[in-house]
Parts: structure tokens; sequence; C-alpha cells
């Protein structure tokens, strides 16, 4: 059975720039095992697999679609670039109809639009919380060695622990760091 494979640079209108994700398209489920081994084939640090949710769905007419990630080690419950990825190929590549794309995730639903030319993502929204520092100092100091914390937050959703650095860093600082 061929799967069609895209590979696509999300966040950028240019070739080998931006972020890419791998976009496959299921006509069929996969024995489980194989998303894992597309996924490592393709290298990339996501593969997102778009499925039909019906056996009369189509990828041009059809307006929901079942979405799945992984990277090349194991399955990850959602992937920003991903579905932007997928999204695009959707409505650029297969010409899908309609304006706005609803993928069944294990985040839940996430809905992608199109407005002029670009596509808009409305991902989901998780609380987060206020960390103590001193609860995760230790960590802290391993991830970002002695870089000025501003804010340190928890989400219990996606079980993340989000740190802000400084305003005071600059970008190029803070990339060559690679956190």
């Amino acid at each position: 059975m061929p799967i069609p494979v895209f590979t696509v640079d999300a966040f950028t209108n240019r070739p080998f720039s931006g972020n890419p994700a791998a976009v496959c398209l299921l006509e069929n489920d996969l024995d489980e095992d194989l998303h894992q081994k597309i996924a490592t084939e393709m290298n990339l640090s996501e593969t997102a697999f778009i499925r039909k949710l019906h056996p009369g769905d189509d990828f041009t007419k059809s307006s929901c679609f079942g979405l799945r990630w992984f990277t090349p080690a194991n399955e990850v419950p959602l992937c920003g670039h991903a579905t932007l990825a997928s999204a695009a190929v959707l409505f650029h590549v297969q010409k899908n109809t309609n304006s706005v794309l609803t993928f069944v995730t294990l985040s839940g639903e996430l809905k992608a639009r199109q407005v002029e030319d670009h596509i808009v993502l409305d991902l989901p929204l998780y609380l987060t919380y206020p960390q103590v520092l001193q609860e995760v100092e230790e960590l802290i100091k391993a991830a970002v060695g002695d870089m000025v914390v501003q804010d340190l937050r928890y989400s219990p959703d996606t079980k993340k622990l989000l740190v802000r650095l400084s305003d005071a860093y600059d970008r190029c600082i803070i990339l060559l760091f690679k956190i």
C-alpha cells in the first residue's frame, strides 16, 4: 500500500528554511508500529499522519480528519508545526475546498483555517500555575545554567514546566544556548 509523504517547511515561504515536518496521507489505518517505523525513517522532529475518519471521506472534500504526530522515538500528544504542515498539504497540495479543517487528535479537536494566503491554527489553551523555583532549582540549573529565570510555571494538563528567561537576553544568545 503506497503512502504519499510530503516534506513541508513550516513558518516560512522559502525552501530549506523554517521548521520541517513530514506529512503522510493515510487512506486506511496503519498497524501501530508502522507509524513509528515511518517516523524513524523520515528522521525529522515530527512526522504527521493524517487519516480519513470514514470510508467515504476524501482529502479534497472532507473537513474532518484524524491526526497523529510521531518523533523518530515516540508518539507526541501535540505538535504545532506539523499541524500547520498538515493543513498546508490539505489546503495547497490536495486543494481541499473547505475554509476550515478539523483535526481529531490526542489533544482534542484542533482547527486550521485559511485566512487570505495564511493558515491560522486554533490550538488548545492549557492553564499554567506558578512554580516555586526552589522546588525545581537543580533541574532548572541543569537546563539553563546560570541564566536568569524571570518566570516559572507548570501545566498539570501537559505535565510541562515552562521557563521564561529574563527579557534582558537577546534572542541570538538563547538560540545559541539551544534549550
